[in-house]
């Protein structure tokens, strides 16, 4: 029958025959008929496996450099507690703890001197399920500066008046600045310090406090408008940058004792500064996140004024041709800066700068460098470059593959942990404020499907939850960076963004004019929103042809129109077909189309083991196929059983499944581990789980599109996997 607002519906019979058997029996061969297969492990995106026990943290808001150019780093999160870490000579030397967990986070500045640590960091009650004298009141946050001995991070240095973590090695070494209302952000933003001094900028209160930095008592304050990132100055005079919450930003000059001198760092018009540091030579840094991605250096003249130099970094950093291209001094939001008594630089990065006041964001990968001052010569560098990110083959070479917003080239026959190389970074904020992944949950793009057809290479991502299809587009214009093209919403985006989407129901955007701006007069609307308004899921075959399960109403395609004139693929409600929910599912979860064979793979729930709503990302219990499924009747050929245990600790249950040449590959949950069956006769095959290269385990697959894999030349199997933990993809190499 013909449904005018969804194109054609079709509700076809399943042609059943000899599956009908294994309808009746679905055999647990997932959970109990497998055995481990001969495979290496290996990863992506992270200078360090956890093999070692290390890994390069995922973010990086602050930094400070010790005289022996030790790094000291901090974030208010990263995913295995690594908020607080040092690092020397390209390596990792210690995590500090006691900043994840029980109400504990890290922050976004932070400080050493010669005996101490000092670090923002944050106490909450985690939704007032924690008591007592440790955490806050009801429906406060406690924001602050955790102090920690250079010998040994992990242990406090208490001090009277000092609180918090009374159960671990930090009790009473929290200084409490503000108490706030849970869900305002009075983090401080800067910190400086010297052997005698402690300088706090407290963002919130627009005001200086100065400490003494062996007994932490308050010493004096004076007020500067909501300041920021601070430096003190080889004469003992500070350096303030000013108008953090108003975006107005300067960098202003005091004495010691808060009196304000003449004079203010002449920043070029367009600049963005991020930090400020002072070299032993006296010449002040100053990291710029405006276009230009540089770190102006600025000299004083005879009388005391700042002159500029020469800027380190290529102008317009990683965004100057060709655009995405990493390299040397090709900077990407640059986040901290520090020099040490060598003459060696540092900078830390994140792919955008400094979270805003009230974001949540992680950054989109971080990079630590380390460089000869004078010479501008490269040190030593390190990755952390994924995060709740899955990653998917190039279909064009299985070399090739794309994570949200990088892309890694693969060189197999190197060392575990050493195939990889960072190819590009694709996200472009400056040419394209307006994409559609800034404005979904996290602010990052997520989970990628590369296609190519009509000969261009296509991206195709989704947000974490697979609410939102992101299309993008490439030309050699733009080298490396993905140029919004598209979105296909399941629902309105929160927030007034963007102008024109409805307040119900699915919605899709095509760059008609080729901007890369969501216009309202680019938004379509589905005139009918009801039953595929929800937790569906997206795919893109490859072809270019756009497929939505929907939990309760069956799949849905919405066939590749061809291009637009500014090479936009094109996509309708009117032309789209409707597909009845398959037996035996009530609740489709996940789907792989191949459209070269005209194949559906099918996960989800039945009625013997129905969804509910403690596994809303699972992939679900049973796996189905169906051949035939657009060419004629569809013709269900197996339907098993997938591992699923939702009474075991920890639980077994599956989170995602890809399908490349005769195999099908499915992520569970909460047991890192890979199951593998035979594609054609849907039989076990074997298992795969982390190898010994990254310490045995791997963080939850934690998106819906988590899993990839590809089929080499020579026959080997490539599968990709997102590792919530440590920064990194997970990559697991098997030939049958």
């Amino acid at each position: 029958m013909q449904c005018p607002s969804q194109g054609n519906t079709v509700t076809l019979p399943f042609r059943i025959g000899v599956a009908a058997v294994l309808l009746q029996s679905l055999l647990p061969l997932g959970a109990s008929a497998q055995s481990q297969l001969t495979y290496s492990t290996s990863w992506i995106g992270n200078s360090f496996g956890f093999g070692d026990g290390k890994w390069m943290q995922q973010d990086i808001q602050a930094i400070s450099v010790g005289v022996d150019g030790t790094v000291y780093t901090n974030a208010p999160w990263d995913e295995s507690g690594s908020e607080i870490a040092a690092y020397r000579a390209g390596d990792k030397i210690a995590v500090a703890g006691s900043t994840h967990g029980w109400g504990n986070t890290g922050g976004d500045a932070i400080a050493t001197n010669h005996s101490y640590l000092y670090a923002a960091m944050s106490i909450g009650n985690e939704s007032n399920g924690l008591v007592g004298a440790d955490f806050p009141p009801a429906n406060l946050t406690w924001y602050g500066i955790t102090r920690r001995t250079l010998a040994n991070l992990a242990t406090g240095a208490p001090f009277t008046g000092g609180i918090g973590n009374s159960a671990n090695a930090t009790k009473n070494s929290f200084l409490l600045l503000n108490a706030a209302a849970t869900g305002t952000d009075a983090s401080v933003r800067g910190l400086a310090a010297t052997d005698s001094e402690v300088y706090v900028a407290d963002t919130a209160n627009s005001r200086i406090l100065v400490y003494d930095a062996n007994s932490m008592q308050r010493l004096r304050s004076w007020n500067v408008p909501s300041p920021g990132r601070l430096a003190v100055d080889t004469d003992s005079t500070l350096w303030v940058m000013s108008g953090v919450s108003s975006g107005n930003l300067s960098i202003v000059h005091y004495s010691a004792n808060g009196a304000l001198l003449a004079g203010t760092v002449p920043l070029p018009a367009g600049t963005v500064p991020t930090d400020i540091a002072v070299a032993p030579s006296g010449q002040i840094l100053v990291a710029d996140n405006g276009p230009l991605q540089q770190i102006l250096v600025y000299t004083k003249d005879a009388n005391g004024a700042l002159q500029a130099g020469a800027s380190i970094g290529t102008r317009n950093g990683m965004f100057h041709v060709v655009k995405g291209a990493p390299g040397n001094g090709r900077f990407n939001g640059i986040t901290g800066i520090g020099v040490d008594a060598s003459g060696n630089l540092y900078v830390a990065q994140n792919g955008e700068g400094p979270r805003p006041i009230g974001s949540a964001s992680v950054g989109q990968g971080a990079v630590l460098e380390s460089y000869v001052f004078n010479s501008r010569a490269l040190n030593w560098r390190l990755y952390g470059l994924t995060f709740v990110d899955g990653a998917a083959f190039d279909p064009a070479t299985p070399n090739s593959v794309y994570t949200g917003s990088k892309r890694f080239t693969l060189d197999y026959s190197q060392p575990a942990g050493h195939e990889w190389s960072y190819a590009a970074f694709t996200l472009d904020r400056f040419d394209y404020p307006d994409d559609p992944a800034f404005h979904q949950p996290r602010g990052v793009r997520g989970e990628p499907m590369v296609r190519r057809f009509d000969g261009r290479r296509f991206l195709y991502t989704l947000d974490p939850g697979a609410h939102y299809l992101n299309v993008y587009r490439f030309d050699s214009a733009h080298g490396e960076m993905a140029i919004p093209s598209g979105l296909l919403a399941q629902n309105p985006l929160p927030g007034n963004w963007p102008a024109g989407q409805p307040t119900y129901g699915e919605w899709l955007w095509r760059d008609s004019n080729g901007n890369g701006v969501v216009d309202a007069s680019e938004i379509s609307s589905n005139p009918s929103t009801g039953s595929t308004v929800g937790n569906g899921f997206w795919w893109v075959d490859m072809p270019g042809n756009v497929w939505l399960a929907t939990p309760m109403s069956g799949i849905r395609e919405m066939p590749l129109q061809g291009l637009d004139s500014a090479g936009n693929p094109i996509y309708s409600y009117a032309s789209s077909t409707m597909f009845a929910m398959p037996q035996p599912f009530t609740r489709i979860a996940r789907i792989v189309y191949i459209a070269q064979t005209d194949t559906m793979y099918v996960s989800g729930f039945t009625a013997a083991i129905p969804w509910d709503a403690t596994h809303w990302k699972e992939a679900g219990p049973v796996l189905a196929r169906y051949d035939n499924w657009r060419s004629g009747t569809p013709a269900l050929q197996y339907a098993i059983a997938l591992p699923w245990n939702t009474q075991s600790s920890p639980q077994t249950t599956t989170v995602g499944v890809a399908v490349a040449g005769n195999y099908v590959f499915v992520a569970e949950l909460y047991t890192a581990k890979v199951d593998v069956y035979d594609a054609r006769t849907g039989q076990a095959v074997g298992y795969m789980t982390p190898g010994a290269s990254v310490g045995n385990t791997t963080g939850w697959v934690d998106v819906y599109l988590g899993i990839s894999a590809a089929q080499r030349d020579n026959g080997e199997y490539v599968v990709l996997l997102e590792d919530d933990a440590r920064a990194k993809i997970l990559m697991y190499r098997w030939t049958p």
